[in-house]
């Protein structure tokens, strides 16, 4: 291979890698581009009850006794 074909192919070479660089990493004082952080999520707790909570429901009452023991005895 000639020598000026050489020196030809060198710098071609160097020109695509100083493109591809320049094109792939951010400039000096730019910053690439980002999604911004989601916005906090709320605390999960149960909303806060407006009146007392009473077990004494139909579906419930045939257990309370037996929760009534339990604390009884504990």
């Amino acid at each position: 291979m000639p020598l000026r074909l050489r020196l030809r192919l060198a710098w071609l070479c160097e020109t695509v890698l100083l493109v591809l660089v320049r094109l792939l990493l951010p400039a000096e004082g730019r910053h690439r581009a980002t999604a911004p952080p989601p916005p906090p999520r709320p605390p999960h707790s149960p909303p806060p009850a407006v009146e007392p909570v009473w077990f004494d429901t139909p579906l419930v009452r045939p257990y309370l006794p037996a929760a009534e023991a339990m604390e009884v005895s504990a």
